[in-house]
């Protein structure tokens, strides 16, 4: 796996190898896709510095049923995230 992020402070969007089509990237995003999806598109991109590449292993993989408030997976949630859980829980009490 492969993960692409958007080193840009504007979205980009990218043709991906395959019939996959093409991968949307906002502002800052990162996204992983499959090696087999990289296309020279991508890998211009990050040789222009638009982007950055980063492999990563398969058992490292988000959780993608739990994500941050920045937009960034973690097999945790925030302190904050858990504190307003415990406000909603009070209120309804």
């Amino acid at each position: 796996m492969i993960e692409i992020r958007n080193l840009m402070f504007q979205p980009l969007t990218l043709h991906m190898a395959g019939e996959e089509g093409g991968v949307h990237l906002g502002s800052r995003e990162r996204k992983t896709i499959a090696d087999d999806q990289l296309s020279d598109e991508i890998r211009t991109a990050a040789d222009r510095g638009f982007l950055s590449l980063a492999d990563v292993p398969e058992r490292t993989q988000p959780d993608p049923r739990v994500e941050s408030a920045d937009g960034e997976h973690s097999a945790v949630p925030s302190s904050e995230d858990q504190a307003a859980v415990r406000n909603r829980k009070r209120r309804q009490a």
